[in-house]
């Protein structure tokens, strides 16, 4: 199963084994965040979900 990453510069979201050097989505060189489910609240290892608590929207302005 392969694990959901989030671009810390865009949010983009991508799912792969590991995550890329440069993001696909804004191009920059970017740190990703594991959001891969791994709690039976969201479907548990393996399920392929994303975590909600870990992609939470900034509050608006």
């Amino acid at each position: 199963m392969k694990n959901s990453w989030k671009c810390n510069q865009c949010g983009y979201i991508l799912q792969q084994n590991i995550p890329p050097a440069k993001c696909p989505s804004c191009q920059k060189d970017c740190t990703f965040i594991d959001v891969s489910c791994y709690t039976p609240d969201c479907g548990g290892p393996g399920s392929g979900n994303i975590d909600p608590q870990l992609i939470k929207k900034e509050p608006e302005r």
